[in-house]
């Protein structure tokens, strides 16, 4: 199965969801996915699930329920956008994650 970029999974977070108080599923970033070029020409359903329980690890996301295959979840803290020094990478973190590494190059953020 394809999988999917860590990064566009936090930028789908940051434009539609990112409020502590909105609940949103992995169905819906699916959705999300589904609309982005590298993503909609697929016919799989694509693999992201490991993307979410380590967003679940690092303190950003919570899961709050589930039904059969979809999640929902909410966010501990808002996200802010960041920059990586190291290559220039815009990306989005937690104000409480624990390890802010650079989905790109791997450098700390």
């Amino acid at each position: 199965m394809p999988k999917v970029d860590g990064n566009a999974i936090r930028k789908i977070i940051f434009d539609n969801f990112n409020d502590i108080d909105v609940r949103f599923s992995n169905d819906e970033m699916l959705g999300y996915l589904n609309q982005m070029d590298q993503y909609k020409a697929l016919d799989d359903v694509l693999d992201f699930e490991d993307v979410l329980l380590d967003m679940e690890k690092s303190g950003m996301l919570r899961p709050i329920a589930q039904n059969f295959n979809t999640r929902y979840y909410r966010l501990w803290n808002t996200l802010t956008p960041a920059k990586c020094k190291a290559c220039g990478l815009a990306t989005y973190f937690a104000l409480n994650e624990e390890s802010k590494v650079c989905p790109k190059c791997g450098a700390k953020m």
